[in-house]
């Protein structure tokens, strides 16, 4: 910006007007207007209209003087510097510190999550996609993109290049570059630029019936701790209820007259009814007759050391690694969690021939699409498909029968 016959006040107004349209916030703006307001009684007492960097620097001199330190000479500091940025043209952004949104995307930040709200989306979900699109603006940040009306598939290409996590940033900037277009500030549907990541689909990890019976006996049930153990491992390897249920599941929920145990699955959020097995049973009721302590909690599980509280998802996870490491069964690289009990549930009622539907609503699946997950435990029936191997022909044939044909005579 050409300065040498400009007085200070349009100086002001006009790098005013150009953090405006970079979107920074008014408490930012306020900050900035006071410090330039002190910068042009300085240089009023100097007898300066048209502003220098040379008055900049002895304007944070006097600041010094006067007496300001900590963040007033901080701020003073930073506005100066930014000033002399602006009229030279070298003008950029400073990413804010992490966990921070860059004040020119604040505003569509925050719709974006309350649409995502106003969806449906479980809280996770929409913390999930949180930090994801904070990553996604920072990375826009980086490129100097501050205006979202400017968005080019060549920026969607780069934030997914720059992207360390693919699978989840591709995701939430499909759905951001929809809501975008849908809230009428993108023209086009930018979305499909978006490139494809390919999941990998593991395997499921499942435990034979030998293994299963093994785990379960090594648990020291004479033991405060292994009672507790003992009943949150059958309610994920019978009833195949998720770790994150079993923790918030509370005695109201339990019915022993009826033998059944109905609850909210936190995932779902759709109601669950499942029937008591006599072990699942008797099992809760040992831990509550006999080890669960004495509080005001209303939930089933609690520690068995004081401070007693309910316990934690990653406390369900642990105990059940550490229960099954110590049981001495070879696990190799199968997951050994609360997630593999279920899928081991999964995999004998398959195994019996228990209808697909039925295991989905067991394990409380609300995607019907998930009943292809199950196929990879019906070994049986995979094999029935298997189809004969077609006999040699043409060169290949002629290939097989000259050297490796050659080679057995």
């Amino acid at each position: 910006m050409e300065t040498n016959s400009i007085c200070f006040k349009e100086t002001r107004k006009a790098f005013e007007e150009y953090l405006i349209t970079l979107g920074y916030r008014k408490s930012t703006i306020e900050t900035y207007r006071r410090v330039l307001f002190r910068l042009e009684r300085f240089m009023s007492g100097s007898c300066k209209t048209i502003y220098s960097m040379e008055i900049g620097v002895a304007f944070c001199k006097k600041e010094i003087d006067i007496g300001y330190w900590g963040s007033h000479l901080k701020d003073a500091k930073i506005v100066i510097r930014r000033l002399d940025d602006f009229l030279k043209g070298e003008f950029t952004l400073v990413l804010p510190k992490n966990n921070h949104v860059p004040d020119c995307y604040g505003k569509c930040f925050h719709d974006y999550l309350e649409n995502l709200r106003l969806q449906g989306l479980r809280e996770s979900s929409v913390k999930e996609h949180y930090y994801n699109c904070l990553k996604i603006f920072r990375i826009l940040y980086s490129l100097r993109l501050y205006n979202l009306l400017e968005i080019q598939p060549q920026n969607i290409y780069d934030v997914f290049m720059k992207s360390n996590d693919k699978k989840n940033i591709s995701a939430t900037l499909r759905s951001l570059l929809r809501y975008l277009f849908k809230s009428g500030i993108l023209s086009n549907d930018f979305s499909v630029f978006v490139p494809s990541v390919r999941r990998r689909k593991p395997t499921p990890s499942v435990y034979t019936k030998d293994e299963i019976k093994q785990f379960l006996s090594s648990i020291d049930k004479s033991q405060t701790f292994g009672k507790r153990n003992y009943a949150i491992i059958l309610l994920a390897l019978r009833l195949g209820i998720r770790s994150g249920d079993i923790v918030n599941l509370k005695i109201p929920d339990i019915d022993f007259q009826s033998n059944t145990i109905e609850f909210i699955q936190s995932k779902t959020r759709v109601p669950q009814r499942l029937e008591f097995l006599s072990e699942v049973k008797e099992a809760i009721q040992i831990y509550l007759s006999e080890g669960r302590p004495d509080t005001k909690h209303p939930n089933i599980f609690i520690s068995t050391r004081p401070p007693f509280r309910p316990i934690t998802v990653m406390a369900v996870t642990s105990l059940i690694r550490q229960c099954m490491e110590e049981s001495g069964i070879s696990i190799g690289d199968r997951k050994h969690g609360g997630h593999a009990l279920r899928m081991t549930l999964a995999s004998e009622l398959v195994s019996e021939r228990v209808p697909y539907e039925v295991v989905r609503k067991i394990l409380g699946h609300e995607d019907t699409k998930s009943m292809k997950y199950y196929v990879k435990f019906d070994v049986e029936m995979l094999r029935s498909c298997a189809l004969e191997v077609p006999p040699f022909s043409g060169l290949y044939a002629e290939y097989i029968n000259n050297h490796i044909g050659g080679r057995e005579k």
